[in-house]
């Protein structure tokens, strides 16, 4: 570099404190964003200079201070960012403005948490390409985006997120963290060492940890845990998150427990009633199908019926899938002519999805003839296929169903050697 270029270069003066930080994220990104840099590559600027040797990348990474302050900002310029000597984030964003958008995840208020992370949103897209700020930026994007329209971070931004507990609001790492959390189960991750959630101070993330207990199959440590909660939200007129407290608890109760089951449908039914007004409708449809389903895991189908039915007639997005279980309810019950009506609309589905397929069974059988050449293909061709790679209570029932259709149907006996071989599978 000639010297009239380095006599025009301004570096900034940066607190040790930031260092610290900036050094634990320039790490982050380094190692996260750009991995496809070999260390010497990340350590030349802009005029294939070094900027500083291993060793002292190493340091400042590990959080040691080093004082010369051009090789922060000579680093921050790898990662795309910069430091910003005008403005302090912590005074840019007040604290309220965390415990405000807190409470608000607490209480599913969606209009306000749309409304503040869409309105910081704007007021740090200028400073975006700032360290500190673009953290905060990324941040209340992800809940503008979960929030307005339900799209959760992708896996990979789980991981970076979950690497910001020291650097964000900590009231901010918590609705993140939800959302983390969220992510991360749905996509069958069950890893719960990030997650410190018992004695958090998030409403929404306490929920979460009877989540964790239930899938750790500690359930009788989850139900003691619930009856705090349900304390608590009922004391908080929280009635949202009670509700979603009611719904994982259903998850506890096994056949042997319906009548606590009906005691939980009943408070169910009593906290919607005495507060419909104040749910939003996608937790009145969450509720629906969850307690529909739990119904239906313990053979209450009378119940499973009235909730999955209710929730379909919400056109809810999941309506094919919980269609099985309401068509399996309606025949446990008798109750043909609706299990009919119901499919009545339907034709058979062509693709290879496997709830698709398994409806095309009750669509077959009860909206056409139910001796006819298709319905027979289906039985000899996909139900042994579906018996093969279903699970629990849709395994059992196919089974059954064969069961029969080999012992009435002489067309099916050459089945009977297939149900054998299958009958050690079961669920127990």
């Amino acid at each position: 570099m000639n010297d009239e270029v380095r006599n025009t270069m301004h570096y900034l003066k940066i607190n040790d404190s930031d260092k610290k930080k900036i050094g634990y994220l320039i790490h982050l990104y380094r190692t996260q964003q750009f991995k496809h840099l070999s260390q010497n590559s990340f350590l030349l600027n802009e005029y294939n200079e070094p900027i500083c040797t291993r060793q002292t990348l190493s340091k400042i990474e590990q959080g040691v201070i080093i004082k010369n302050d051009s090789i922060y900002e000579e680093l921050l310029k790898k990662v795309n960012l910069k430091f910003n000597t005008d403005y302090c984030i912590e005074e840019f964003l007040p604290t309220s403005i965390f415990s405000d958008l807190l409470n608000a995840c607490d209480y599913y208020n969606l209009e306000k948490l749309i409304s503040i992370s869409e309105s910081y949103i704007k007021q740090l897209n200028p400073f975006k390409e700032y360290i500190f700020f673009h953290e905060y930026y990324e941040c209340f994007k992800w809940i503008y985006t979960y929030y307005s329209s339900f799209e959760l971070p992708t896996l990979q931004s789980t991981e970076y997120i979950i690497l910001l507990k020291n650097i964000i609001n900590s009231n901010l790492y918590e609705v993140m963290m939800d959302l983390v959390f969220k992510k991360r189960t749905i996509s069958g991750i069950y890893d719960f060492s990030y997650f410190d959630f018992k004695n958090s101070n998030s409403m929404i993330n306490r929920g979460n940890h009877m989540m964790i207990l239930y899938n750790q199959s500690k359930l009788s440590e989850m139900l003691d845990y619930c009856q705090d909660l349900e304390e608590e939200y009922s004391s908080k007129n929280n009635y949202i998150r009670l509700l979603d407290i009611y719904s994982l608890k259903g998850f506890a109760f096994s056949n042997t427990e319906k009548e606590k089951f009906e005691k939980l449908v009943s408070q169910i039914n009593h906290t919607v009633e005495a507060h419909n007004s104040n749910i939003p409708e996608i937790k009145i449809s969450q509720l629906l199908k969850n307690i529909g389903l739990q119904a239906f895991r313990i053979d209450m189908y009378n119940i499973a019926i009235n909730y999955l039915e209710q929730y379909i007639a919400m056109d809810s997005p999941y309506a094919n899938i919980v269609g099985i279980d309401l068509c399996i309810s309606y025949q446990k019950t008798n109750k043909i002519d609706q299990l009919k009506s119901f499919i009545q609309s339907k034709e058979v589905y062509k693709g290879d999805s496997q709830y698709e397929n398994l409806l095309n069974y009750f669509i077959l059988k009860y909206k056409y003839q139910t001796d006819n050449d298709e319905l027979s293909y289906f039985i000899v061709n996909k139900v042994p296929i579906i018996i093969d790679n279903t699970m629990g209570k849709y395994k059992q029932f196919f089974y059954e169903e064969l069961s029969i259709l080999v012992e009435q149907t002489k067309r099916y006996k050459d089945l009977k050697t297939y149900l054998d071989s299958t009958s050690d599978m079961l669920p127990i």
